[in-house]
């Protein structure tokens, strides 16, 4: 047992531990990636600056911004020229239902029409793909240009064009279509806006003559209305910016958490792997200690290894061992398995290795090693002040592989169903190594004896179903006795 406690001792101390997550990499490595863009210039939404020039200090992340904004709005953008052609279209209506001799009204068919259709068609070319915020803004203004000189037109012949309401109601559209309907940034609506403005004024200077009081009483007007709209274009893209800023900043955060929690599942999957490799090294260890002073082989512990789990995926589906023979649990028995016999370290030499048959009282001795082992591996838990799971079922096999199905066995004598199920499995497992294993007092038996010894003991020395499953894989059986074998 005091070996056992300094084997365990020593392994755990040697066990790796696993890293707090700030010691998986430097600080420098782990700055999260939107504070080293904030730090390259990004900014984000709740630094984004009211400020009349619309970009980002980084150019880089401006350019984002951009690529961003045309896959956004250049659908809309075209399906805001159609709008376009239908408005102006219903203009002409309703000026032919009032005015149906002005003849100047035609313009609006015969010209405006046509340039907004040619600019929709335009605007599914490459060209126009790559750079429609100017060539959208290019159309409004010749849109602008062919509109206002129909009012004038209108005007000449007495209807209601440039001078009226109608007039200054086709300038507010026109300008809340620049910076607004069509979606162009910011920048090159204003550009526009302002073409479209001075082509306002200059119209009306040609129409309103010398009349500088009227001119200016209109131009005081114009200039507040165009005014208005830029001001509700530039709230718009800068409402825009700061929801792009923070769609990127959460996109950034997410971005670095998967990649933080990708990398910590890395190192936990690696540290698990050589928790376990360590594990199974020390069982290895634990195991050999008992090679040591018996006279069976350390392939004796390979072969009830893998007689063991033959048993369990047998019997994984029968209705009595689905429960507790799930594929984790059959792992556990594999590593459990060794450890059977580790109370063998605590019997004296002269009844270990005795070549004969032991005496009642040697027997009692030999038994104890059930318990010996037993308390060795609970000891070993206390040591370690938690319960490992797989000591946990070397535990059960340590203690209670020697009961029987009839209550002869011991140490404690159990029956029937009171015995674990990894206990009833490795006493078929060991029965039958024992069996075809050549030892100092006896010589190996045929494969086709040892199945027949174990079958007879169904119902006496066997769970029964165990020994069906058995019954049913002594291929098997015999196919890991023989690449086992010493």
């Amino acid at each position: 047992m005091s070996i056992l406690n300094s084997v365990s001792e020593s392994a755990v101390g040697s066990m790796p531990v696993l890293a707090s997550p700030g010691r998986l990499a430097s600080p420098a490595a782990t700055q999260p990636r939107w504070e080293q863009a904030t730090a390259d210039g990004l900014e984000r939404s709740d630094t984004l600056r009211l400020r009349p020039n619309l970009a980002f200090s980084g150019a880089s992340y401006e350019r984002d911004f951009v690529q961003y904004y045309q896959a956004f709005y250049y659908r809309y953008a075209q399906a805001s020229l159609v709008a376009g052609i239908v408005l102006i279209f219903a203009d002409f209506l309703v000026d032919h239902l009032a005015f149906d001799n002005e003849i100047a009204n035609i313009y609006r068919i015969e010209l405006c029409l046509p340039v907004l259709g040619i600019g929709i068609a335009y605007s599914f070319t490459r060209y126009a793909r790559q750079h429609w915020q100017s060539v959208m803004s290019g159309f409004i203004v010749l849109v602008s240009g062919s509109l206002f000189w129909i009012l004038l037109v209108i005007d000449e012949e007495g209807g209601m064009g440039l001078r009226s309401w109608v007039g200054m109601l086709n300038f507010v559209f026109l300008e809340f279509y620049c910076f607004v309907i069509l979606g162009v940034q910011f920048r090159y609506a204003l550009a526009s806006g302002i073409v479209i403005l001075l082509m306002f004024e200059t119209a009306m200077l040609t129409e309103f003559g010398k009349d500088w009081g009227l001119f200016c009483y209109w131009s005081y007007h114009v200039v507040t209305l165009f005014t208005l709209a830029a001001a509700i274009g530039w709230w718009r893209e800068f409402v825009l910016r700061k929801n792009f800023s923070t769609q990127t900043t959460l996109k950034a955060a997410e971005d670095f958490l998967r990649s933080q929690n990708e990398l910590l599942e890395l190192e936990v999957e690696k540290r698990t792997r050589t928790l376990q490799e360590t594990q199974d090294a020390t069982i290895v260890i634990l195991a050999s200690l008992v090679e040591t002073r018996d006279n069976e082989t350390g392939n004796h512990i390979r072969r009830t290894q893998y007689y063991v789990r033959a048993l369990a995926r047998k019997l994984r589906s029968h209705p009595a061992f689905a429960d507790y023979l799930v594929e984790h649990q059959i792992d556990i028995l594999f590593k459990s398995a060794p450890l059977h016999d580790i109370g063998k370290v605590g019997i004296p030499d002269s009844i270990l290795l005795k070549p004969g048959k032991l005496d009642p009282d040697e027997f009692e001795i030999m038994k104890t090693h059930t318990t010996l082992g037993y308390d060795a591996i609970e000891n070993a838990e206390k040591q370690l002040g938690m319960t490992v799971e797989f000591l946990a079922c070397a535990k059960e096999i340590a203690l209670s592989h020697q009961e029987k199905w009839d209550g002869s066995g011991y140490p404690r004598k159990l029956a029937g169903s009171t015995i674990p199920i990894s206990a009833r499995l490795m006493a078929v497992a060991d029965v039958y190594d024992a069996l075809t294993s050549r030892r100092v007092y006896k010589e190996a038996m045929h494969h086709e004896e040892a199945v027949a010894i174990v079958i007879e003991g169904r119902n006496q020395h066997f769970d029964p179903d165990i020994v069906d499953a058995f019954a049913a894989i002594t291929d098997e059986f015999k196919d890991i006795a023989s690449r086992y074998a010493d």
